[in-house]
């Protein structure tokens, strides 16, 4: 046999996958029609590891490992059209936003950061000691927004000030980006609301992923699926369960497109933590 029969038969074969695909993607609306009726869950790990290792069972060894990434790859991407056709069904995702750009007539900032802002006068800012007590601030109302520094591109990011977004429900609106006498910083501006605007680029999230082989991968790969790039990326462990960590993410969407929303509604139900740290537009440039 030679190489242009075998590329013959793989062309057959590759049609024949594609009509099963296709078969397959409507009996996976089929499903989504009967869960958004339901409310059943779509991500069911334990029903897909036994489906796993029923189909595996009579698979030779030398080729075992890779018909399971096939088979996972499949499932994943049938969960990724069942979260979107259940969300034009149902409309099942729970997130509240404001779509009103807000106004920011006072504002609260640690004092060593100062110097930086652009956002606003200086003298319209309160200056104190912590991010802590720019979220009381916020909170109770004597300010409408906190703003700090949130990275030092390609070196580190703020601890503290994701860990305020984290605990304190505090969403970024706005973000700068600014040359530092050569250091490139991100400077955002976060309230208590979270608010989408139409030409908001950045969607800033945070997960953690469930504790198993894998999950890290497939939440990754999950997002290269709807076709979004990541702009940023850093972890820390999670403080609530050994040997498992929290990354933040910010990607590059719009949170008002359905195919955002259908990736928020997924991301939701198959981590383990997930929190939406804010929307907004990437402004200035480092020249």
């Amino acid at each position: 046999m030679t190489l242009a029969d075998v590329r013959v038969n793989i062309d057959r074969v590759d049609k024949e996958i594609k009509k099963l695909f296709k078969e397959r993607m409507e009996l996976a609306y089929n499903v989504a029609e009967v869960k958004a009726e339901t409310n059943d869950d779509i991500f069911k790990p334990d029903r897909e590891v036994s489906i796993i290792e029923n189909l595996t069972a009579d698979v030779d060894d030398d080729i075992k490992k890779e018909y399971i990434a096939l088979i996972k790859r499949i499932m994943e991407i049938s969960r990724k059209y069942q979260y979107g056709k259940t969300l034009e069904l149902r409309d099942c995702l729970d997130i509240r936003y404001s779509s009103n750009l807000m106004e920011v007539k006072k504002a609260a900032m640690i004092k060593p950061e100062l110097y930086i802002c652009n956002m606003i006068s200086k003298d319209d800012i309160l200056t104190v000691d912590s991010f802590d007590e720019i979220a009381d601030l916020i909170e109770n109302n004597s300010v409408e927004a906190g703003i700090g520094i949130l990275e030092d591109v390609s070196v580190k990011a703020s601890d503290m000030l994701h860990s305020v977004l984290v605990e304190r429900e505090l969403y970024i609106n706005r973000c700068e980006l600014i040359n530092d006498n050569g250091i490139k910083r991100k400077v955002a501006m976060f309230s208590k609301e979270l608010t989408v605007l139409e030409n908001d680029n950045r969607l800033k999230i945070m997960f953690v992923c469930h504790n198993r082989s894998g999950a890290l991968a497939s939440i990754l790969s999950m997002i290269s699926d709807y076709g979004v790039n990541l702009t940023e990326i850093h972890s820390r462990p999670n403080r609530k369960e050994q040997w498992n960590y929290e990354f933040f993410v910010e990607l590059e969407a719009n949170f008002l497109k359905q195919e955002i929303k259908a990736l928020v509604f997924q991301l939701m139900n198959e981590t383990e933590q997930f929190k939406i740290l804010g929307s907004y537009s990437c402004e200035g440039d480092f020249k």
